[in-house]
């Protein structure tokens, strides 16, 4: 086995000769990190990130049970397991242990059969738990774009559907078009989630088609008619007919455009505008979505990304949001071999100066 695929194991002891044993017995199966006391061993753990912590309970100045409790305190290593490495045997000593947060002990003088056993078995436990917290994950994620990603399309069915019921009959014929491709749209949805679930299983590979640039541009303002006339946002287009793209055409348009105009609309002021420019540079096409709302800070921009830490804020009217639609929106554009850049200045008193730029980067047809 390749020695960086090795899981880590991080030994604290205050006596250099039990670490060397330990090593001694651990070294063939794992990466090994050492510390001879508790202040290195949170260093070196909180850096590290090691996957099981062999932890020393008697060390001067700082002893294992205090070590374990900064462990499971800090963020960055509250989960790895830590195995108590004890000469103290009595029941009150483990079960200390256990309630300091330790998953296991052994005692000095160990056993070499029983240490490796116990190393084994945990780390085993600890990737296991990993697998089913991703697959978590992932199922949590295919929901989120199943609901986040039905509600333009039915919105707009919705929307006609009561305007209709106070116009003329010709005019909700007018709109009938534009409620079936909201509804092609939504029923596209569903088999996205359907692929993808079948693509993270490795069942297929997501295929990528050519998309025209500014029909699924369009196609998005379309569908999110209601939005920009509530606010009365102006989008102004400069995008050549011939610019095409190689992408997944319905998550492009219902995850990706319609999360951008999404957020773009709901950041914006009332008689504002949305300037979408797209031009060919080399194998690439690159598409600039910029509004001039309220503008995001460097770290909600950090965060944005990340679906465990959802960046859910109001839009200036106080519309709400579940701030899941940007993770999702890199996830294709990443799956489309394509890169984003967010430019973002926060709105601050009188100036003029503020709002959001998202630009995508995308292989050209």
């Amino acid at each position: 086995m390749d020695m960086s695929n090795k899981p880590t194991v991080l030994i604290v002891d205050d006596t250099p000769e039990n670490i060397k044993v330990v090593m001694g017995v651990l070294r063939d199966q794992y990466k090994l990190m050492a510390a001879l006391n508790g202040p290195e061993a949170l260093e070196i753990a909180e850096k590290n990130h090691p996957d099981l912590i062999l932890l020393d309970i008697m060390m001067p100045e700082m002893d294992g049970y205090a070590v374990c409790q900064q462990l499971k305190k800090m963020p960055e290593t509250k989960d790895i397991p830590i195995i108590f490495l004890t000469a103290k045997t009595q029941p009150e000593d483990i079960v200390k242990g256990f309630e300091q947060g330790a998953v296991d002990y052994v005692t000095k003088p160990f056993n070499v059969m029983e240490l490796q056993a116990r190393v084994k078995t945990h780390l085993a436990l600890k990737f296991s738990q990993e697998t089913v917290l991703q697959k978590n994950a992932e199922q949590k994620e295919l929901l989120h774009i199943l609901c986040h990603d039905l509600v333009n399309p039915m919105a707009v069915v919705k929307t006609y559907l009561e305007m209709g019921a106070k116009k003329p009959a010709d005019w909700l014929e007018a709109k009938r078009n534009m409620m079936l491709m909201a509804m092609e749209t939504g029923l596209e949805t569903v088999d996205l989630i359907r692929k993808m679930r079948a693509l993270e299983d490795g069942k297929i590979k997501i295929r990528l088609t050519s998309a025209p640039v500014k029909v699924s541009v369009e196609r998005s303002i379309s569908m999110l008619h209601q939005k920009f006339e509530e606010k009365n946002i102006n989008p102004v287009l400069n995008i050549d007919e011939k610019l095409c793209v190689q992408v997944e055409e319905t998550s492009f348009i219902s995850s990706v455009l319609n999360n951008i105009f999404t957020n773009a609309v709901k950041f914006s002021f009332t008689d504002s505008r949305i300037l979408v420019n797209a031009k060919q540079e080399g194998e690439s096409v690159v598409i600039s979505i910029q509004d001039f709302g309220i503008g995001m800070s460097d770290r909600l921009i950090n965060d944005l990304f990340d679906i465990s830490k959802t960046t859910n804020r109001s839009g200036t009217n106080g519309e709400p949001g579940t701030g899941y639609g940007m993770p999702l929106m890199k996830k294709f554009i990443t799956l489309y071999g394509g890169s984003l850049k967010i430019i973002s200045k926060e709105k601050t008193g009188f100036s003029d100066d503020h709002g959001t730029q998202i630009i995508l980067n995308l292989k050209s047809c």
